[in-house]
């Protein structure tokens, strides 16, 4: 359990602002609320590089034999910008309405954000999105998970719309639709009118049959942070902070078991080797294969100022180089593969060991050479089926023998 906890969190830091999107069961209207002044702005990937600091933080703390619970809160972020228009939201909005509203924030253009996973799930929470994300079809807006925003403006219900130009933004909070919300938004500042306005166009046209071609107008300049009453219906936010989800997370992994799983998965893949399909040979057999390569399209140098091989180029190294080896392929897990490249290394040829299975570090304790992996792609280039197989140079071309044990 703990092992896919740690995977979860890892995978999460990575990528903390996951795109996702709506719906779920309705709950009571919260009385209006009047949020304190929030946090200034920090980007998404901020939160996520904090995240992973956090979690470096722990990891030291840990190896030093320090508790872990009565680590300090992480240090602000360094403040950054943001514009653009966002509408918040919750799985708490009843879906019905939720759908419509993210339909509408669609023809507004806006970013649809929830704080947190549903019941705290990824599965959970991307199945549901893209449930509601193929019933919208084209009219599905751009959503994205961002506790930070909800801070940053101080947003305890939804639904909310906000509109942000760098450090200061303007928003309210109501079930309605996004009509009523923007004319809320107008009469406290009359700079986002021409924004109502091209929305309603906007809005009709759709209603019409498709989009106009008229851009957005700029977002308005705006001062400060300021939230714009209003006595709409709101809901709860009943996601957790995704921030303090993860942070929850990464304290309860265990790292020592993360590290030595790590490890050992590791060792376990050195063990198998590269494991290609490669048979026994049944029979003997000898063939040769041309490695020719033929260039379909021009080929041009770093900075594309001159074509290095011209389509239809025919190009085969063996005519330029000879080499200067043998190459056995074995699978390093039949003792019968290793004592045939012992005989074969006995007889004072040049050999190169290459397996297709099998530990590289074993077999080559015990041929007292280095071994090499074979790569996928020779396979198929070789048109190699089955081991032993020797492969040798016979003029242009390669010289395959399949060896019966």
């Amino acid at each position: 359990m703990r092992q896919c906890k740690g995977r979860f969190v890892m995978t999460a830091v990575l990528g903390a602002v996951v795109l996702l999107g709506s719906s779920s069961g309705a709950q009571g209207p919260l009385p209006n609320q009047s949020p304190a002044v929030s946090k200034p702005p920090v980007a998404p990937k901020e939160a996520a590089e904090r995240i992973r600091e956090y979690a470096q933080e722990i990891r030291k703390r840990q190896a030093a034999g320090l508790p872990v619970n009565t680590m300090p809160p992480s240090s602000p972020a360094v403040i950054k910008k943001r514009e653009g228009i966002y509408y918040f939201v919750s799985w708490s909005i009843p879906e019905p309405l939720l759908k419509e509203y993210m339909r509408e924030a669609f023809h507004l253009g806006a970013t649809v954000v929830f704080r947190g996973l549903l019941e705290n799930d990824m599965r959970m929470t991307v199945d549901r999105t893209k449930a509601i994300a193929v019933e919208l079809g084209k009219e599905a807006p751009h959503t994205t998970i961002d506790p930070i925003i909800f801070r940053q403006l101080g947003v305890t219900t939804v639904p909310t719309l906000a509109v942000v130009n760098g450090q200061s933004a303007l928003h309210v909070s109501g079930a309605a639709h996004m009509e009523v919300l923007l004319t809320l938004l107008g009469r406290a500042d009359a700079t986002v009118q021409p924004i109502r306005e091209w929305y309603n166009n906007q809005h009709r046209s759709w209603q019409l049959g498709g989009p106009v071609e008229e851009p957005r107008p700029a977002m308005p300049v705006l001062a400060g942070l300021r939230r714009v009453p209003s006595d709409l219906t709101r809901y709860p936010i009943t996601e957790q902070d995704m921030e303090e989800l993860l942070k929850e997370r990464v304290r309860q992994v265990d790292w020592a078991k993360v590290q030595q799983d790590l490890k050992q998965r590791v060792k376990d893949r050195l063990h198998e080797g590269p494991n290609l399909p490669l048979t026994p040979a049944p029979a003997s057999r000898v063939f040769t294969v041309d490695i020719t390569q033929r260039y379909e399209h021009d080929i041009p140098n770093h900075d594309g100022s001159a074509v290095v091989v011209k389509a239809g180029t025919e190009i085969n190294p063996l005519v330029h180089v000879t080499l200067r080896h043998r190459y056995l392929v074995i699978d390093g897990r039949v003792p019968e593969q290793i004592a045939y490249a012992r005989s074969m290394m006995k007889q004072g040829s040049s050999i190169k060991v290459w397996l297709s299975a099998g530990d590289s570090d074993e077999v080559g304790k015990q041929l007292r050479c280095r071994v090499y992996w074979l790569q996928p792609d020779m396979v198929s280039r070789f048109q190699l089926a089955h081991v032993p197989s020797v492969i040798s140079q016979n003029g242009p071309l390669l010289k395959i023998e399949e060896v019966a044990l």
